[in-house]
């Protein structure tokens, strides 16, 4: 993010992104030279200030002046959210696309930025682009009163400015927001939540995410044996409620449920329980696959994938999360989880939960019980808790699982060790994958990019959907293993413009 904050104006802009500000990064002659040789009209004075952005696709630069007795009739009227108005235009010339954002700081007087995006070969996708980002930008405008309202030291709305950046413009865009927060957390260094937004956003897109040293600390040398998912399966089926619990952010804990799921399924199994999950329940278990209002953790391609399995093997899919009492958290989604799942009044049910951390621990928990304790006592039902986060592989990645052999260890019935590689595509069952070959997936136009590829069925339904596969763009080719379907494979740039599209048919 950066910040325009001008005290004689009383105004503030947050440009997030990669925005960059005045002659450090780039001299107010070259910005100049850049509209007049496109015939774009650049003030001639009161200019306040000017830059550019780190892309390398469709380089951008702006200027913003002083103006005034400004006609901002044909302009579009828009409020930020500190119901701050401004005025926005969008321009089309050649393949250049030249946008103006109109302040009015005082009486009769604006501060007029405009912005040229050059070298455009997808006009229809670059202009809702353009508006994405002007809505982006400028729903942090405040000025006069809203102005002096902002304190200084106010800590920016982490949340609000990464899903504005994920969301806006009607499809979902993982890169800028992950970079947003990178910028965020580097100006904003004690902020922990920043930082645990950004490594969340962070292992959406596959990438590895560091444990900090108190959790490294927290691992012990232990004995361990390998297991396969049969014999998980053999070991826990037994049971009627089965809880496993996650770090939030690892996709892997995801994977493996997703992996026992198809075996589960034929021991009775036929409901999944899930934290991460909204108030979503009823579209998920009519259409099968989460979009991008359904949770927060549900953006993650793995879990995303987990749903989709628990409906092929037909489990019902609920979420049991407390969004109101948070005193109360874990006695609420007990009792979420019995009046969705209904477990007490009915027989057959068989239950899967996927819970956070320490919502399955069965130990000493002082006087505020966890999620499992408050489900027992309520039911009278034992959960069978499988704790996949004590021991969490921290490099030793071989597409592996362990159970652990320490015989201390009472805060759950079973301790893992997840090894898997979080990197593959499973839904349903893993056995009927094929492989495929996405040919070189770098542009030296495009910079920061990404791959996304979604059952194609989904996308046309919602082009919210979440995308069954999510990595950033390599230099090589990447191999994938996709099930039996049709998929479309999207590759969307920085700002989310699609760079490549292509439909990918596996028999």
């Amino acid at each position: 993010m950066n910040q325009l904050t001008n005290d004689s104006l009383g105004l503030k802009i947050d440009f997030y992104g990669n925005a960059n500000l005045g002659s450090k990064y780039i001299d107010l002659k070259d910005v100049r030279s850049v509209f007049r040789k496109r015939k774009i009209k650049f003030p001639s004075k009161n200019i306040v200030l000017w830059g550019t952005y780190d892309v390398t696709r469709n380089p951008m630069y702006f200027v913003g002046s002083l103006e005034t007795f400004l006609d901002v009739s044909k302009f579009t009227a828009d409020t930020s959210m500190y119901h701050c108005i401004y005025y926005r235009s969008i321009q089309k010339n050649r393949d250049n696309i030249i946008s103006s954002v109109a302040i009015p700081y005082k009486k009769d007087s604006f501060l007029l930025i405009s912005e040229v995006r050059t070298e455009i070969t997808d006009m229809q996708e670059s202009v809702k682009d353009v508006l994405n980002s002007i809505k982006t930008s400028y729903n942090s405008l405040a000025y006069g009163a809203k102005f002096a309202e902002q304190k200084p030291d106010e800590e920016p709305d982490y949340f609000s400015i990464a899903e504005s950046a994920f969301k806006d413009g009607g499809y979902v865009n993982y890169v800028y927001p992950r970079d947003t927060l990178e910028k965020l957390v580097l100006q904003n260094e004690n902020s922990q939540f920043a930082n645990e937004l950004f490594k969340s956003y962070s292992s959406f897109l596959g990438e590895s995410v560091q444990y900090d040293s108190a959790t490294k600390q927290e691992q012990q040398a232990v004995e361990k044996t390998a297991i396969t998912i049969d014999e998980i399966v053999e070991k826990i089926k037994a049971h009627r409620v089965l809880m496993f619990n996650e770090n939030h952010l690892q996709p892997r804990c995801r994977l493996l449920i997703n992996l026992l799921l198809p075996k589960l399924s034929k021991e009775g199994f036929n409901v999944l329980a899930l934290e991460s999950l909204s108030e979503d329940e009823d579209r998920i278990n009519r259409l099968g696959f989460p979009n991008v209002e359904s949770g927060f953790y549900t953006r993650d391609p793995n879990m995303a994938n987990l749903i989709r399995t628990a409906r092929i093997y037909g489990l019902k899919v609920i979420g049991y999360e407390d969004f109101g009492n948070a005193s109360q958290r874990d006695l609420q989604q007990a009792k979420n989880l019995i009046q969705k799942s209904e477990i007490a009044t009915k027989n057959q049910v068989k239950v899967i939960v996927l819970a956070g951390g320490g919502h399955i621990d069965e130990g000493d928990t002082g006087e505020n019980k966890s999620m499992a304790q408050y489900f027992k006592k309520l039911t009278e039902i034992d959960p069978y808790t499988i704790n996949q986060v004590k021991f969490l592989a921290m490099q030793e990645i071989n597409d592996s699982i362990y159970v652990i052999d320490n015989k201390v260890l009472n805060g759950s019935d079973l301790y893992l060790s997840n090894n898997l590689n979080s990197d593959k595509i499973v839904i349903g069952s893993n056995d009927l994958n094929r492989r495929y070959r996405l040919l070189s997936t770098d542009s030296t136009k495009s910079g920061k990019s990404a791959i996304y590829i979604y059952h194609e069925k989904e996308y046309q339904l919602d082009k919210t959907a979440i995308p069954v596969y999510l990595s950033l763009s390599q230099k090589d080719s990447v191999q994938i293993e996709l099930p039996k379907g049709i998929y479309r494979y999207l590759k969307r740039d920085y700002y989310g413009a699609i760079i490549h599209q292509e439909i990918i048919e596996v028999e």
